[in-house]
């Protein structure tokens, strides 16, 4: 087989197992810092709901640009391994640590806990940044086939849904099987720690970098460059504004869960079963989506979705306090997150051929750093907000009862403030129309590789 050829390779089926268990790894810490850990600081660790919300945008804030220093740094590597997957392997005990030391607080006074919590939570950042970016650039340099890349992006996105899944429904369940203190804490995230490191080692054994280098990493651009690049990609910039609005929403409702349980649900621990409501759907209807984007494409399914997010989070503000309602509505939001979640991630490699088609470069790390970037940021707004707001409405972790100001901080932040995000999520995804362009962008590269010489 010719490199030409083989850029364009079909997948084995271990082989996209393997790099979806790379998400599936990610997202059990993913997972846990959007569901968990504002509940778990303010709630066990008792820092201050305002504090820690600061402490998280800061932190994210600092990611971003961490994302892009990461970036330039996967596509300037070169190694026997190839320029992504060697860090997959590098990332993956720092990562477990990093996790772990998340939720080993020392009993400390007010300040010095605070200072703690950012320190770790800085670290848990830029570990995820080390691991995230390479392995996401890893699915632009196993195959440049259009349809195999969707194929990676569902299994991806099933590891990761089944990552989230994990760590959101098991946490408070182990955690209160042992003890339901901090060393609960600790223990439950050295099991999900060691989990995510042994899952970043298949990812690397098991996959293949394939994608023909048209310049020595040593030639690629700068930052500076890069950015430049990046800001004439008006796909790349768009799906970057989806990464963070879509990031924002995700980050307020599955950060509201447990606060929205605990108080309009009277148990905290349902928030368990909410988020299997939430996900359960997501990660059966993965399997069942690529024939979907073939048919319709990205854009027209992910409408759909969010427009069917709304109508779940409708039906929750009918009755908050209303079990079977929480229920319906949250399976209603996991049936409209199914396929946005498994093609967002999947459109940032067609913004990559397009700025190689646009710019005459490939900017596979930088550019991808755009969806982690983004998702980060978003994570980190959406957390502050739940924070600050939560803090300025009168919330105190360690109080039974809580203000109805408080509650009805919670209640928006769960149902309504998403439901309106969704909304501009469907102004975003119509005005993105690359896919229309795509086959002609698609043609014209292989014309010009060809012409170099670089296909066979």
């Amino acid at each position: 087989m010719s490199a030409g050829s083989e850029e364009f390779a079909t997948v084995s089926w271990k082989e996209r197992l393997s790099f979806g268990g790379g998400d599936l790894a990610t997202n059990i810490a993913w997972g846990a810092l959007a569901t968990y850990v504002v509940f778990f600081y303010t709630n066990v660790i008792g820092a201050a709901a305002s504090a820690v919300g600061t402490i998280v945008l800061i932190a994210r804030l600092f990611d971003g640009v961490v994302d892009v220093g990461m970036g330039a740094i996967v596509d300037r590597t070169s190694t026997r391994w190839g320029k992504a997957r060697p860090w997959v392997l590098w990332a993956a005990a720092p990562f477990a640590i990093a996790l772990i030391l998340v939720f080993t607080v020392p009993g400390m006074e007010s300040t010095p806990t605070l200072v703690y919590i950012a320190i770790t939570y800085a670290l848990m950042n830029i570990a995820l940044s080390a691991a995230v970016i390479p392995y996401g650039t890893l699915n632009t340099r196993m195959t440049r086939d259009f349809t195999e890349r969707s194929r990676l992006n569902v299994t991806r996105m099933f590891g990761a849904t089944l990552g989230s899944l994990v760590v959101t429904v098991l946490t408070l369940p182990l955690v209160s099987a042992l003890g339901d203190d901090q060393r609960a804490w600790i223990i439950t995230f050295c099991l999900f720690g060691a989990l995510a490191a042994v899952l970043f080692f298949v990812t690397f054994r098991n996959t293949r970098e394939r994608i023909v280098d048209t310049a020595p990493p040593k030639e690629q651009p700068g930052i500076g460059e890069s950015l430049k690049l990046a800001a004439r990609n008006r796909y790349w910039l768009l799906l970057f504004a989806i990464f963070i609005v879509f990031s924002v929403a995700e980050s307020l409702y599955t950060g509201a869960t447990a606060y929205f349980a605990q108080y309009f649900l009277g148990n905290a621990g349902f928030a368990a079963l909410m988020s299997f409501m939430l996900y359960i759907p997501a990660l059966l209807g993965m399997l069942f989506m690529q024939p979907v984007y073939n048919r319709f494409g990205k854009i027209a399914p992910m409408i759909v979705g969010a427009a069917i997010f709304v109508a779940g989070s409708l039906v929750i503000a009918i009755d908050p306090t209303n079990m079977t309602l929480a229920v319906a509505g949250s399976i209603l939001r996991g049936i409209g997150r199914i396929p946005i979640f498994g093609a967002i991630w999947g459109m940032l490699p067609d913004t990559i051929e397009y700025g190689e088609w646009k710019n005459g470069r490939r900017l596979e790390g930088v550019l991808y750093s755009a969806g982690s970037m983004g998702q980060k940021l978003g994570y980190g707004l959406g957390a502050a907000v739940l924070g600050w707001v939560m803090g300025a409405a009168g919330y105190n972790g360690l109080n039974h009862t809580q203000p109805d100001s408080a509650l009805a901080a919670i209640n928006a932040l769960f149902v309504y403030v998403p439901m309106v995000l969704f909304v501009l999520l469907i102004v975003l995804f119509w005005a993105y129309r690359l896919e229309r362009i795509y086959p002609a962008v698609e043609k014209d590269l292989a014309e010009r590789r060809a012409s170099a010489g670089i296909a066979s």
